[in-house]
């Protein structure tokens, strides 16, 4: 390696960063590609300062799944690429990626999503960067908007994915919390976390709306639209009970709300059913476009007051009204606007955003 790569103030700073790890040099091979750190170089060094700290506190037995040289380098370059993959338009098709998602989704369920943004913003961040504090800054950042509990998963199955596809098929089910990260999706999608994983032909997420639809053979689709198993979704066309109409992107659709409740059952202890376009509209946009899979969803039962709640105020700083309510207002939007509307407000509510 040529010394001209270790000129700037930010590679020194990096230099010491793997001198303290205990690897001289170039311990995440940033310089491999020329003596310049790059706007990649430096969201490696964000998430390697993310993600290093979990490393020392994962179980044993994913421990042993660790090549011990170049842990960090490999964790690092794995995780930049899935999610990569996972935020791009595209479809998720390959391999080894496609059961990282559903993996992931079967972890972190609604968090699935907040990991995703939290990278897209480590992603922009990193590169502005020009020193290894204001890197610290934005690797750390990215752990507390995600949580310590998120960065051990993403560093779990990460762990996991190291490999061919059939590596990742056999060290899966042996992850810590694995059982209960299955239970949980089995019970509110009808789907084996492990089936879904090794059986998908494509994932598609959606991180603006936080929906993840996981397509199988057979035209058999199961998505779930926050909360990754919070929320019930469209079971596999062979298993779901008849009632309702199938639509073609795999939700059902009922006459009425009470023929909804029928099918769906209770949305589950603590939990409301939610509209995210209100009922109010079910003559305007016709009852199967308001009571479907798609636009019921479960809610804790203080998320689902607190937005209803809002949506009787009157907040003429997001509607630019002082007379109409909220709900006033939205009820004279189009159907995409109501429902983009809706999914904000879960999100900035539950956030605290909007109070």
């Amino acid at each position: 390696m040529s010394g001209e790569a270790w000129q700037s103030d930010l590679a020194q700073s990096y230099g010491r960063f793997c001198e303290r790890r205990g690897t001289l040099g170039d311990c995440l091979t940033l310089f491999d590609d020329g003596p310049d750190l790059q706007a990649n170089d430096k969201r490696s060094i964000a998430l390697a300062l993310a993600v290093g700290p979990a490393l020392e506190g994962v179980d044993a037995e994913v421990r042993a799944m660790l090549n011990p040289t170049r842990v960090l380098t490999t964790l690092s370059f794995t995780i930049t690429a899935y999610m990569a993959l996972l935020l791009a338009p595209e479809p998720v098709t390959k391999g080894a990626a496609l059961a990282f998602s559903v993996l992931m989704w079967g972890y972190l369920g609604w968090e699935f999503f907040t990991l995703l943004r939290a990278y897209a913003q480590l992603y922009e961040d990193a590169q502005r960067a020009s020193t290894f504090a204001e890197l610290r800054e934005v690797g750390e950042r990215f752990g507390r908007v995600i949580g310590p509990n998120s960065v051990r998963i993403l560093v779990m199955v990460a762990t996991a994915a190291i490999g061919e596809t059939a590596a990742l098929m056999s060290k899966g089910p042996k992850l810590p919390g694995f059982g209960q990260a299955s239970r949980t999706v089995e019970a509110n999608t009808g789907l084996r976390l492990m089936d879904a994983a090794t059986g998908a032909e494509r994932v598609i997420v959606s991180v603006n709306e936080g929906t993840i639809r996981i397509v199988l053979p057979v035209n058999a689709v199961s998505m779930t639209a926050r909360n990754g198993g919070g929320e019930r979704s469209a079971l596999k066309a062979s298993e779901a009970p008849k009632g309702g109409r199938l639509l073609p992107n795999g939700h059902r659709a009922f006459k009425s709300f009470r023929a909804f409740k029928r099918y769906m059952g209770k949305a589950g202890e603590g939990k409301d059913w939610h509209h995210i376009v209100e009922k109010r509209n079910a003559k305007r946009f016709g009852p199967e476009a308001i009571n479907n899979t798609e636009n019921v969803v479960a809610l804790d039962k203080d998320l689902h007051d607190r937005i209803s709640a809002f949506y009787s105020s009157i907040r003429d700083g997001i509607t630019r009204s002082s007379s109409l309510t909220v709900r006033q207002w939205l009820s004279t939007q189009s159907y995409e606007a109501q429902r983009e509307f809706g999914l904000r407000a879960i999100e900035n509510i539950r956030d605290g955003v909007w109070g």
